[in-house]
């Protein structure tokens, strides 16, 4: 009886501390959620408002006289195409990723979650292709070639993620293809989670490790990489947190997480007051 009542006691004891811990991850989660969707949907605004205005007055010659180092070439019709596939296609990619990841879209409307996630997929292919293609085709203005090195394996990591996010999709085994398609996401958002990462560099640094006139340096080789490494070693840490059942690693995780957040939330915050929304004044 004692015994009982013992066990009855430590396993209250746990439920205690499990079920706060559960949240604190979770919590972490959405904070994250909240803080990307803030932050890509400002970047699909300065898409849409500067090169999409600029598009939609001017045709392919809209984007001559932009900020692009190597964009629109004259006599370059394939290139300038791919260009404008890579830009364009990129804010429609964006938003697709935003209804996928809300779960109140997959459980009250599967089918525009489905065909979203289809089109997410297409569309990431040929963004994705494009952007090679505009890497490897074109004379280097900016940058390096470990640089290009470094921004091509998000394409040849998207081209791997799509197959196995559909392939457990099509086999019903749906919490896989949730941790695949999660994945598929992170690669995708590559360009996004790049942009908070040099700004921050710059904010917190002045620069350190990079060269602003050739846009090359050490720092910038390692964040060409880094743009989809780091967001990919967050998410495994959370799907392995998900899986443990120590409280202090959960604990840790969600920890990060936060921080993680609250350093995306500097960065969307500086790209958006001094580079998204000027642009899209201009």
């Amino acid at each position: 009886m004692g015994q009982t009542m013992s066990n009855a006691t430590l396993s209250a004891t746990e439920a205690q501390f499990t079920k706060p811990t559960r949240n604190y991850l979770a919590a972490s989660a959405k904070t994250w959620f909240v803080v990307t969707a803030l932050g890509q949907w400002l970047f699909i605004l300065y898409i849409v408002g500067y090169f999409g205005l600029r598009f939609l007055n001017q045709g392919l010659n809209g984007f001559s006289g932009t900020h692009l180092a190597n964009g629109f070439i004259i006599g370059d019709g394939i290139g300038n195409v791919a260009l404008a596939i890579h830009i364009l296609f990129a804010a429609l990619i964006i938003a697709a990723g935003q209804t996928q990841l809300l779960p109140g879209i997959r459980a009250k409307m599967p089918r525009l979650h489905r065909y979203s996630g289809r089109f997410y997929m297409i569309a990431a292919v040929f963004v994705s292709a494009a952007g090679v293609y505009l890497t490897w085709s074109r004379e280097r203005v900016i940058g390096s070639v470990l640089q290009d090195v470094g921004t091509t394996g998000s394409a040849v990591l998207i081209a791997i993620f799509i197959p196995i996010a559909l392939a457990h999709a099509v086999k019903g085994n749906f919490a896989a293809h949730r941790r695949w398609a999660l994945r598929l996401f992170m690669v995708v958002s590559a360009v996004w989670f790049l942009r908070l990462m040099i700004f921050g560099w710059i904010l917190a640094t002045g620069g350190i490790g990079m060269d602003m006139d050739s846009f090359s340096g050490p720092f910038l080789v390692v964040v060409h990489f880094a743009q989809y490494l780091i967001p990919l070693a967050f998410l495994e840490l959370y799907f392995s947190a998900q899986k443990q059942s120590s409280s202090r690693y959960k604990n840790m995780v969600a920890g990060a997480i936060f921080i993680a957040s609250a350093i995306m939330a500097i960065g969307v915050i500086a790209n958006a007051t001094f580079f998204w929304i000027p642009k899209i004044a201009t």
